[in-house]
This record gives C-alpha cells, sequence and structure tokens, in this order.
C-alpha cells in the first residue's frame, strides 16, 4: 500500500533567481509548457500525449488569464507588480499504480478513476472559483493530475497570492496579529500539514492510501505493515459505509415510490367513486326532468284541448246571435233595438 503524494508550488511570469545563484526558477510559462506537452519542456517524457482536460479552462487559456490579470496589477505601494512575483498555484497529485497496471487490469482503473473522481471533487471544494484548469497526464510511468489555481484581481488591483495560498495566508495573518518571523514560519508550517490532512480525511483515506510514507515517522517494518493493514481495513469501512449508504437510498426510494403508487391509486379509486356518483345522480336528475317535462307537455294538451271546445261553443253561440238579430232585421225590430 502506498502513501498520497500533494503538492502545490507558486509560480510568476518570470522565475526568482535561486539562492546563491544566478540561476532563475522556473516561471509560470515553463509550467504551462511542460503541462501542455510542449516539445522543448517534456524532454522526460518518451512518447508525449495531449493532456485531457478534467475540469475548467485549457492550460494555455488559465495562463493566459494569469498573465494578463499580473499586467493590470500593483503592488501596495501603488507600482507595477513585479515580474517575479507569484500570481499562480499549480499543485500536482498522483496516484501510486502505473500507467501499465491500470491499462492491464479494469479493477485498478477503476480504483485510479474513483481516486481521480475524489481528487477532483476536493479541489473544487478548496478553492471553488478560483481553480481554472485541472488536466490528466497518462504519458508518464504514474499517472497523475495538474491543477492551476489563480486569484482574482481586487477593484484595488491587488492580486494577493494569499487569498489562494493556505501557508502565505496563515503567515499572513501572524504578520498582522505582530507574529515574528519563527511565528509566521510555524504558521505557515502549520497551515499547509493541515491541507495534506484535509485531502487525507476527505480522498486519500477512502482508496486505502497511507497519510505518510515509511521513512518520514521511521517506522520498524512490522509497524509499517500494520500501518498499511489499518489503512487498508480503513478504506474497507469506508467502501462499507457507501455501498451501506446507497442500499439505504435504494430502499428509502422504493419504499417512497410505493407509497406514492399506493396514495396515486386511492386517489384515482376516490375518483371513479365520486364520478360514479356524479353519473348516477345526473341520470336520475334527467330522468326526473323528462317526467316533469311530459307531465307539463299533458297538462298544456288538455289544456288545449279545453280552448278548443271553449272555442267551438263560443262560436256556436256566435253564430245563434247571429241568427237572431237577422229575423229582428228581417222583422224591422233591429233599428228600434239599435242594432
Amino acid at each position: 500500500m502506498s502513501y498520497q503524494f500533494l503538492h502545490v508550488e507558486t509560480y510568476s511570469r518570470k522565475g526568482a533567481h535561486k539562492k546563491n545563484s544566478s540561476a532563475r526558477k522556473s516561471s509560470m510559462f515553463d509550467i504551462r509548457d511542460e503541462m501542455i506537452r510542449a516539445p522543448h519542456a517534456c524532454s522526460h517524457v518518451a512518447e508525449p500525449q495531449t493532456p485531457c482536460v478534467l475540469f475548467g479552462m485549457t492550460p494555455d487559456e488559465t495562463f493566459a488569464l494569469a498573465n494578463e490579470q499580473a499586467t493590470r496589477a500593483v503592488d501596495k505601494r501603488g507600482y507595477k507588480l513585479r515580474c517575479d512575483a507569484p500570481v499562480v498555484l499549480v499543485g500536482v497529485t498522483s496516484w501510486p499504480d502505473t500507467v501499465a497496471d491500470l491499462n492491464s487490469d479494469p479493477v485498478k482503473w477503476k480504483r485510479y478513476r474513483q481516486w481521480r473522481d475524489e481528487a477532483v471533487a476536493w479541489l473544487k471544494r478548496q478553492w471553488g472559483d478560483n481553480l481554472k484548469t485541472v488536466v490528466q497526464h497518462l504519458d508518464e510511468a504514474r499517472p497523475h493530475i495538474h491543477f492551476v489555481v489563480v486569484p482574482m484581481l481586487s477593484l484595488d488591483r491587488r492580486l494577493p497570492i494569499s487569498s489562494i495560498h493556505p501557508g502565505h495566508r496563515a503567515a499572513e495573518k501572524t504578520a498582522e496579529a505582530n507574529g515574528t518571523g519563527r511565528d509566521q514560519k510555524k504558521a505557515y508550517k502549520e497551515a499547509m500539514v493541515g491541507l495534506q490532512d484535509d485531502y487525507y480525511e476527505r480522498v486519500s483515506v477512502k482508496l486505502g492510501l497511507l497519510r505518510i510514507g515509511p521513512r518520514l515517522p521511521r517506522l520498524t517494518r512490522a509497524e509499517w505493515k500494520e500501518k498499511k493493514r489499518q489503512a487498508l481495513a480503513l478504506a474497507q469501512a469506508h467502501t462499507d459505509v457507501q455501498t451501506l449508504a446507497s442500499n439505504v437510498k435504494a430502499i428509502a426510494k422504493s419504499q417512497i415510490a410505493t407509497q406514492a403508487a399506493e396514495a396515486e391509486q386511492a386517489a384515482l379509486a376516490k375518483i371513479d367513486a365520486i364520478t360514479a356518483q356524479s353519473h348516477h345522480r345526473i341520470t336520475m336528475l334527467k330522468q326526473k326532468a323528462i317526467e316533469r317535462i311530459s307531465g307539463l307537455k299533458g297538462r298544456v294538451n288538455e289544456l288545449e284541448g279545453a280552448m278548443s271546445k271553449k272555442d267551438a261553443i263560443i262560436a256556436a253561440q256566435a253564430a245563434e246571435l247571429e241568427a237572431v238579430i237577422g229575423i229582428l232585421r228581417d222583422n224591422g225590430l233591429a233599428r228600434n233595438l239599435g242594432i
């Protein structure tokens, strides 16, 4: 069982001079060229391959952004930022199996993919919007990922590297609290150890990787084997917990689906019952209405018949009256009666 590897470092547009030497450290552009596998910067790679971007922008785009911000930034005195001032943080983390092993063993490849996904998720949590690029390299002996973090240019055109580097941030806070140089170094070291601890707790422990290697704590071989056994057991425990959580979620999801289906069936049955009752009531109302209409029609017919009889009687009486008037006229009596 191997141990984790995580390293971060800041870079400037022009590498600063090395201590007691005229040579300069690598610049951010040197790191960019190595990352993108520029021909002049990857002599250590037998067969260079284009890196796979796992997150964010391409390295070219990210370093161009860092350079553009640096050209506009100023220091605390308001002067243009020095070309050797750190303006970007670059890190690397690797997986212990060889690329050849991954390509020949699906189980190892699956574990590598799990580590890679966990590592990228950790980077996002750690740096948020400042994380601009994550790339994967599989053309060296062991697989690894590079990541690039860029600070935001403030409104007053400051570009504080402490905003993205935990060590510098801790040292800066200690200095602001009037801490000595020794205090600042201690704060810096503790912050960087904290970064490694957080990476171990959130990523490495899940995959059975150790926090540190065998030489640093000077363990005996027996102690080293016991530590590896514990790491494997802890990784298995994490896997068991994740499996249990997945099973619990699946059971809960199934129960919720069952309850939802039962509730839906009950609701549909209630709707069907109400609909049937409504249809029955409507049918009864229709029947009563038909019967009522039929009765009204019969009454109308009766009234019409009665009216027809009355009209006939009136017509007969009118005819008789006309006949009497005719007789009176014939006898000269109509004028005396004023008819």
